[in-house]
Order: structure tokens, then C-alpha cells, then sequence
């Protein structure tokens, strides 16, 4: 073999050595650019579920959100000054007076329901309990009112029928005999709120109540606790009771507000919605359905 022979052939074996050395070099390239655009098309896939899944997790539209927040409700519980949570949404609207009294037997039967006022709360040691209903309601007005720096205290809550009696044949004696006058001033038994327990006066009894800071911080707060004057001024032809600006009568956060909206009395109140005077009558049944939209 020739010289000349000879380095053809190398030239051969180099020119087919560098032509699968690039042939390599372009399947390496080529193989790298494939694997990075799977690597794009999956991360487009990934990045188009995320979103998928985002927009699936968020409210329908921001104006049906918004539309919610606007709609008005009425509280369903009422956080007071002292941290005391109500439930704005019960309430107690049996009604007593006398076109509406009370059985014979309730005296005895509402016993049961009946608890004692802690007497940091009160400031007479002679009736000193209450309708259980209304513990948490009195009790956290009362200490909201002494945290405001105002002395407000129960003065007389619940009252027997024989303690309601004996109030009840003073008042007559003092007016010369007249019954039905002296009904006006204090109810016969069985026919006052205070025999129910749902009620109580504050602090006092007499007309110039109205106007001490008592009077004037309940006439502002009262109703956040459920509780509404029960005999107003001008409202004796339908109370059928003198104005007593120290009697107030608890019937729950949502109804009292409601209440005072209208302006009207809770005989009125119960004759315009047509409920039952006697709903609720021991505290067995809630009276949370009748509370208005």
C-alpha cells in the first residue's frame, strides 16, 4: 500500500469520525431542546389548573359579596362593655295586665324559674329574685351601668302575690277605697309584671327617678339588654298603668329595639303582629319565633 493510499484512508476514518461526533452533538442538542419544551408545556398546564382551581375557589362576583354585606340582619348576639355575651335574638313576650292575668296557680308554678340577684346588682334585701330568663340580661346591664360610673340597681324585682296584695291594699287605703283607682298606681295580684319575674324597678319608685343619670343611661342602653319602659308617658288608656319612669320590663335585645323603633307599647306591639298574650307563660318555650323580621 502506498503512501498516498495510506492517508486517504485516514482522511476517511477522521472525516467519518467527526461527522458521528457532530451527529452526536445535534441528537444531544436536540434532545435537551425537547425535554424543555415538555418542561414549558407542563408547567403551562400546571400554572392553567392553579388558576382553574383559583378562580373556582372565589366568591361567584364581587357584587353578589357586596350585596350580602348590604342585605341588614338583626344581631344574633350582643357583646356588651364588660364582655358579657347576650343572645340579641331571645326574648320573652308574655303579656300581663289586667285584661290579661295571670293563672291562679302561677304564683306557685313560676318558683322553679325564679333565681336570686347577687346583691352587688341590687339595693333592697326585701324581694331579691328574678325570672332565670333574665339573670344574665339585669345583671350585665346593671355592672355596664356601674362601669359607666352610673349607680343603677334593682330595687324590686320579682314579687309574690301575697307581697303584691299587701302593696296593693296600701294603695287602696290611701285612695279613700277606690280599687280601680288604686289599680291605676299598683296592679291587683295576678295582674302585675312583677309576679312574672320579667320585670323590675330601678332603684326606686318615685317620679323623680326620671331624672337622675339612671333614668338617662337607660333610656340610651337599655334596650341593647332587652329591655323597654314599660309604661310610658301618655299610654295609661292602653297600659292602663301611670307613667313609672323606674319600671322597666325585659322582652329581648331584638324586640326591645324593635319596639322603641315604633314607638308603641307592648300592648300595642303585641296586638299589631296578632301574637299570643300568652306565649312563654313559665319560661318552658322560647318566644325567639315571634321576634320580627
Amino acid at each position: 500500500m502506498t503512501e498516498k493510499t495510506k492517508n486517504k484512508i485516514i482522511i476517511a476514518l477522521l472525516a467519518a469520525l467527526l461527522a458521528v461526533i457532530i451527529a452526536l452533538i445535534v441528537a444531544i442538542i436536540v434532545v435537551i431542546r425537547y425535554n424543555e419544551d415538555i418542561a414549558n408545556v407542563s408547567s403551562d398546564i400546571i400554572s392553567s389548573d392553579v388558576a382553574s382551581n383559583l378562580d373556582d375557589n372565589q366568591p361567584a362576583s364581587s357584587d353578589a359579596s357586596s350585596s350580602k354585606i348590604d342585605t341588614p340582619s338583626k344581631p344574633e348576639i350582643f357583646v356588651t362593655p364588660t364582655g358579657v355575651e347576650l343572645d340579641a335574638n331571645f326574648g320573652r313576650l308574655l303579656l300581663i295586665n289586667a285584661d290579661n292575668p295571670l293563672p291562679d296557680d302561677y304564683d306557685t308554678k313560676v318558683r322553679e324559674y325564679l333565681v336570686e340577684i347577687d346583691d352587688k346588682y341590687r339595693n333592697n334585701d326585701y324581694v331579691t329574685q328574678i325570672h332565670k330568663d333574665v339573670y344574665p340580661y339585669i345583671t350585665a346591664m346593671v355592672a355596664a351601668a356601674q362601669a359607666d360610673g352610673v349607680d343603677l340597681q334593682v330595687w324590686s324585682p320579682f314579687r309574690s302575690y301575697a307581697v303584691q296584695n299587701d302593696l296593693f291594699q296600701r294603695q287602696v287605703d290611701r285612695v279613700g277605697g277606690d280599687e280601680a283607682l288604686a289599680a291605676t298606681v299598683v296592679a291587683r295580684p295576678g295582674t302585675s309584671e312583677h309576679n312574672t319575674g320579667l320585670c323590675a324597678d330601678f332603684n326606686m319608685a318615685q317620679d323623680r327617678f326620671e331624672n337622675t343619670e339612671m333614668y338617662t343611661w337607660m333610656c340610651e342602653n337599655a334596650e341593647n339588654y332587652g329591655f323597654i319602659l314599660r309604661y310610658p308617658k301618655d299610654k295609661q288608656h292602653i297600659t292602663g298603668v301611670i307613667y313609672e319612669s323606674w319600671h322597666w320590663r325585659f322582652v329581648g335585645i331584638n324586640n326591645a329595639k324593635l319596639i322603641n323603633e315604633l314607638g308603641v307599647t307592648l300592648e300595642e306591639f303585641i296586638e299589631m303582629k296578632k301574637f299570643d298574650p300568652t306565649i312563654d307563660m313559665y319560661g318552658d318555650d322560647s318566644a325567639t319565633e315571634q321576634i320580627l323580621d
